[in-house]
């Protein structure tokens, strides 16, 4: 029996797990914190998706009569725990995931990248994983391994040019760039001065959560577009909620209310504490003082512990190159064309990228589409087994 190991217990690594299962691989899925953890830092946050959007007909079975109903948007935070806990907790799954192991290195034995790269002898060698355990380093072999660590867990730099400003590594705490930590700070925000970076759906939802607040705080919104409404809205937008939360956050921006100033074609050069506050340098010289900073300015995929793999990395997206070819020019998540299965290839035989981590930084990850290249990828790994 041909072994697999997933890297992640979000959607798709649980996705993966089922499926391979079925296919009739060994598998186990290593996730360094709680299964779902990942969604649990969207906190209060819906998910834009309904619910039969984001699992597979075969989750919905495992699940049974305890599934959402198939038109309700949930949180990130229930996703988590009205689904992929009880699907963690089924006896297909309940002992082959291991939380609290972290994943440091994937490795082929006896090899490095530069050995036989694209070669078909390559494939032949087991992968090595070291992974950190509550009881120190253990080394595991696997004949594949899907990588579902996603992309959530390493925002992007908040600075112009997608490089740290100076200053920004040394904000600590004062740097909010995830949406749990945002509901958080929420409470001691009222009276205060804050920054907030970025105009995607993250910044959006952010401007909203505050904007709800009975007592919101003065918002300085940097963005770097130039229009008068700066988050991309989709004409006859079939996500409701998606809707909602980017025209809510553009009309703030077009007809700003007492506490909101928007600062358009504005990056950050610099940040500066000063006196338990930070100072912020803007580009085109403007300047503000702020108690805290919100940087929602995307996420990127962590793949220091691939570096020893021959993987195919795209230089625009860092998620999988072939699956950036085939999205090259894709602006929405839901007219992502259908992917062929040599898309999906990595470089490194039995190896994929899967879920948000294929795409990188693109903003068109849908939950649906990344099941269905997924089954794709498990036909192609249980054909070669």
């Amino acid at each position: 029996m041909k072994t697999l190991v997933v890297v992640g217990a979000g959607p798709m690594g649980l996705e993966a797990a089922i499926g391979a299962l079925e296919r009739g691989f060994a598998v186990t899925v290593l996730e360094k914190g709680r299964v779902g953890e990942n969604l649990r830092r969207y906190g209060a946050t819906r998910l834009f998706s309904p619910f039969a959007m984001n699992v597979s007909a075969r989750a919905r079975h495992l699940l049974g009569d305890s599934a959402p109903a198939a038109d309700e948007l949930l949180t990130g935070e229930e996703m988590a725990e009205r689904v992929l806990e009880p699907l963690a907790r089924t006896p297909l799954l309940a002992r082959r995931i291991r939380t609290g192991n972290a994943v440091t290195a994937i490795g082929r034995a006896r090899m490095t990248r530069r050995d036989l790269p694209g070669h078909p002898l390559r494939g032949e060698r087991p992968f090595r994983i070291l992974v950190e355990t509550s009881r120190g380093e253990e080394v595991m072999e696997a004949d594949a391994v899907l990588d579902a660590s996603g992309v959530y867990d390493r925002p992007a730099a908040v600075g112009v040019g997608g490089i740290p400003a100076r200053g920004e590594r040394a904000l600590d705490g004062a740097l909010i760039q995830r949406l749990d930590a945002l509901q958080a700070a929420l409470p001691g925000l009222a009276g205060r001065e804050v920054l907030l970076v970025g105009h995607g759906h993250s910044a959006a939802g952010a401007l909203a959560a505050i904007a709800a607040l009975p007592d919101p705080p003065r918002v300085r919104w940097a963005t770097r577009s130039p229009n008068r409404r700066p988050c991309v809205e989709v004409a006859g937008d079939p996500l409701p909620e998606r809707a909602r939360v980017t025209a809510h956050a553009n009309d703030l921006a077009s007809s700003p209310p007492p506490f909101l100033t928007v600062e358009r074609r504005a990056g950050v050069e610099a940040f500066e504490p000063r006196a338990g506050r930070v100072a912020v340098t803007l580009t085109g010289g403007r300047e503000g003082t702020f108690d805290a900073v919100l940087g929602f300015t995307g996420y990127r995929p962590d793949l220091s512990f691939l570096s020893e793999l021959a993987l195919e990395v795209s230089p625009t997206s860092e998620g999988a190159a072939g699956v950036a070819r085939a999205l090259a020019g894709v602006t929405d998540c839901l007219s992502v064309p259908k992917v062929c299965a040599a898309d999906l290839d990595s470089g490194e035989p039995a190896f994929h990228l899967i879920g948000a981590k294929s795409y990188g930084r693109l903003p068109t990850f849908l939950l649906r589409n990344g099941i269905d290249q997924l089954e794709t990828i498990l036909d192609r790994l249980a054909a070669s087994a």
